[in-house]
């Protein structure tokens, strides 16, 4: 069995807003909302995994400092339907997800781009689209550089 990964590095948007999470987190939910995206799923990924450290015993855990971490899990079903009409599989690149790493008050929001995944295949169009929507709606967030 053979894998293969398209996506690269230079593939993640990111967006530093300097802003308390707190104060962010708020903010990109209505953004995504306003550019109709449904946040289905909101995790503190940082916290659930320090408030398991005793069990799970992971070596080096939080060198960087943060803060806090937290991800959301977002979607768009007309995107969604587009994706599985024009090439099914590229559908699997939903739900979308970015990720939000709080430090030294400022708040730094990752979005890996789909286009990454879609190239060469007729859904390249529509993760296009896809992509410039949900950075669209990080650009609109106050604070945003």
């Amino acid at each position: 069995m053979a894998f293969s990964s398209s996506a690269l590095a230079g593939d993640l948007y990111v967006e530093n807003i300097h802003a308390p999470l707190r104060r962010v987190v708020p903010e990109l939910e209505r953004a995504l909302t306003a550019h109709h995206f449904k946040v289905v799923m909101h995790l503190d990924v940082l916290k659930r995994i320090e408030a398991k450290e005793k069990v799970l015993h992971i070596p080096d855990l939080n060198q960087g400092k943060f803060t806090d971490v937290q991800a959301f899990v977002f979607c768009n079903p007309m995107f969604f339907s587009q994706l599985l009409n024009s090439h099914w599989k590229s559908a699997a690149v939903c739900p979308l997800d970015l990720t939000v790493f709080a430090k030294n008050g400022t708040t730094t929001i990752v979005y890996p781009e789909r286009i990454a995944y879609t190239q060469k295949t007729p859904a390249d169009t529509i993760a296009n689209r896809i992509d410039s929507v949900v950075i669209a709606a990080l650009k609109s967030i106050p604070g945003a550089v």
